[in-house]
């Protein structure tokens, strides 16, 4: 049994929205839990499908002593304040340093925080922590599909686990990925090699769908040479990509992918074959996008002869993206061509 401090911190940024994510956005429930600290934190997430809550029920099972610390998330909107981010960060230190010491760290994260202090703030965060409990302590953090996977997350992280899904119904499985991928490292105390690779292009919200092509036969390759090479014992543990979140606005805003694995020549060439494979298909991810006029009236076209309801989607007003929410632009075009 290990004794494993359990936290998260989670914002999605988006940089070109109004309206910033303060400490009160944090502390308070929205969709997901308010503020947790301590042993409420593992009442408090049970039965969401959060990271969080796939990671503490795993470790329970595989009988390891959960150390809660503190987790708390906010709705997507612009950046977080400077004063929210170093209260976030007090209590993680206070509860390091306090509750310590520990035989590793799981932390639930995004990827795509950016504060008023710092652009990378998973990236800041991780440095932070390793400033309390050193370079060798394993830390194993869990991210959403978005993430902006940057090379100090990656250096500073022991392993990184990222969403294979979007829209995401795998979150509280990744938490589970993560700490099974803690797990295992734990007992085998076996070196692991990790390949980082970085994409030089974004990718627009709306074509990371995996539901879709291209995304879709590219995270089926992230589970085959995961899988696949785990078959053949050729030393993978883990793979993830994450298409980034083009909305937080920032140098190292973009895809990118993370392997992980014993033997490194194996981690070297999945993530070389990966990586090439998102590059090729980076025009498969500029697809046809209308503006309101043109989409008003496809959208009056197809009624005609529609079985099922039509959805007209402002897709840039998108309120989990951190958008407002309140753009008329579509309903203009509607009565416009009178609908």
């Amino acid at each position: 049994m290990a004794r494993i401090a359990v936290g998260g911190f989670q914002h999605e940024t988006n940089t070109f929205a109004p309206q910033q994510a303060t400490w009160e956005e944090f502390v308070r429930a929205d969709a997901w839990p308010p503020l947790l600290r301590g042993p409420e934190m593992i009442a408090g997430v049970n039965g969401f499908n959060i990271p969080i809550a796939g990671a503490v029920k795993r470790l329970a099972e595989l009988g390891h002593e959960i150390v809660p610390l503190a987790w708390a998330a906010a709705a997507p909107a612009s950046y977080v304040t400077a004063d929210a981010y170093e209260k976030m960060w007090a209590l993680f230190d206070e509860d390091l340093k306090k509750l310590g010491p520990f035989d590793a760290v799981y932390l639930d994260l995004h990827g795509a925080m950016v504060a008023e202090n710092t652009e990378d703030g998973e990236g800041e965060l991780l440095a932070r922590i390793r400033g309390v409990v050193g370079d060798a302590l394993p830390i194993v953090a869990s991210l959403d599909y978005h993430a902006n996977l940057t090379p100090e997350m990656a250096q500073l992280a022991t392993a990184l686990v990222g969403y294979r899904t979007y829209p995401h119904i795998d979150m509280a499985v990744t938490g589970k990925r993560a700490v099974e991928l803690l797990d295992k490292l734990l007992k085998e105390k076996r070196p692991v090699y990790k390949a980082y690779r970085q994409l030089d292009f974004l990718i627009p919200l709306v074509w990371q769908c995996t539901f879709i092509e291209p995304a879709k036969a590219i995270f089926d390759l992230v589970g085959e040479l995961e899988a696949g090479e785990k078959s053949h014992n050729q030393g993978i543990v883990s793979v993830t990509h994450t298409p980034g979140f083009p909305p937080a606005d920032i140098a190292q805003c973009g895809p990118a992918l993370v392997v992980y694995g014993h033997d490194k020549e194996a981690v070297e060439a999945a993530a070389d074959k990966l990586a090439a494979t998102v590059k090729a298909q980076e025009k498969a991810f500029n697809g046809e996008l209308l503006d309101p006029d043109q989409a008003a009236l496809r959208a009056i076209e197809l009624s005609k002869t529609a079985k099922k309801p039509i959805v007209l989607a402002d897709v840039q007003d998108n309120p989990g993206a951190g958008g407002t929410s309140d753009t008329v632009g579509l309903l203009a075009a509607l009565m416009r061509h009178k609908a």
